[in-house]
């Protein structure tokens, strides 16, 4: 698939358009711009709806500009156990993952979805999201003794291929069912994974996030082609109780999540072996990085 990117004319050289930025504008996008890609991405919008009133109906939330990777080529599978160490995720199954460094500090717990035999994504809106994307491409990257056990996969920022959009709030069920012809039957559970085609001619990804992340509503990350964004973007705002919020929001949300907290701070970050047991962040095994440093 191309990734492709339009440059914001008048700006920055490094600030980057995502395919949704003239949708954002429209509705008065105010924006921000990611650090480590440049894309532009909006933080909230005028006129916003309060984030617990959207979520009465569905909050839809554009997810460009958050860490975003494709990890694909030889050896995805080794180096994503290597690296997180929660479940060991089959085909079509996705799951918050914490990767930890080699003295069993936390970068960040970014939600992977496998969605192939060699292929895998991680999504993370949080402020850490840079931090486990260099993490892993330094992991992907490493040496021993003349071998590198992960040489041939690659990690591409993934916002030209599918355009990430999470849905969530009371109706996103009813919401995603509305483009299925099997209706919410076709909807993954929570923690798997879907490929689906959307109206009959649009294929796309549904992963059912994992946990709770807006108030005990259903959550749902979509990916849709780049070329089809913009329909389906408006497709879902023609419902008249949905509600396009910003990333302020999205944290918001994410805020629920039992570990965020910990990851707000700009520190080391270190939780304990037994709370990340508790969260289900931590599989039994030493066959990961940074085992021994959460046991100490």
């Amino acid at each position: 698939m191309a990734n492709e990117h339009e440059e914001v004319k008048g700006a920055s050289p490094h600030t980057v358009r995502g395919a949704l930025y003239e949708e954002h504008l429209t509705l008065g996008a105010s924006f921000e711009r990611a650090e480590d890609t440049g894309l532009a991405y909006p933080s909230s919008y005028a006129g916003e709806e309060k984030l617990e009133h959207a979520l009465e109906g569905a909050a839809i939330a554009d997810l460009t500009g958050a860490t975003y990777r494709l990890v694909s080529g030889a050896h995805p599978q080794e180096l994503c156990e290597a690296a997180f160490c929660a479940k060991k995720l089959r085909v079509g199954q996705c799951a918050f993952e914490p990767a930890l460094t080699g003295d069993g500090a936390i970068t960040s717990v970014p939600l992977i979805a496998r969605t192939g035999a060699h292929e895998y994504v991680l999504l993370d809106p949080s402020r850490r999201g840079a931090v486990v994307a260099g993490w892993l491409t330094f992991l992907s990257q490493v040496r021993s003794n003349g071998n590198a056990p992960y040489d041939g996969t690659t990690l591409e920022e993934a916002s030209g291929m599918l355009a990430p959009v999470l849905v969530m709030g009371a109706r996103a069920n009813e919401l995603l069912a509305d483009y299925l012809p099997q209706g919410a039957r076709a909807l993954p559970a929570r923690g798997a994974v879907e490929s689906v085609t959307l109206d009959g001619h649009i294929p796309a990804l549904i992963a059912g996030v994992p946990l709770d992340t807006a108030a005990g509503v259903a959550s749902y990350v979509l990916l849709v082609p780049k070329a089809a964004a913009r329909v389906m973007w408006r497709s879902l705002l023609s419902f008249t109780w949905v509600e396009p919020v910003g990333r302020s929001a999205v944290l918001q949300a994410w805020s629920k999540l039992p570990w965020s907290r910990a990851l707000d701070s700009t520190d080391v970050v270190e939780i304990s072996e037994q709370d990340l047991r508790t969260w289900g962040l931590l599989r039994h095994g030493n066959d990961f990085v940074g085992v021994r440093g959460i046991h100490e």
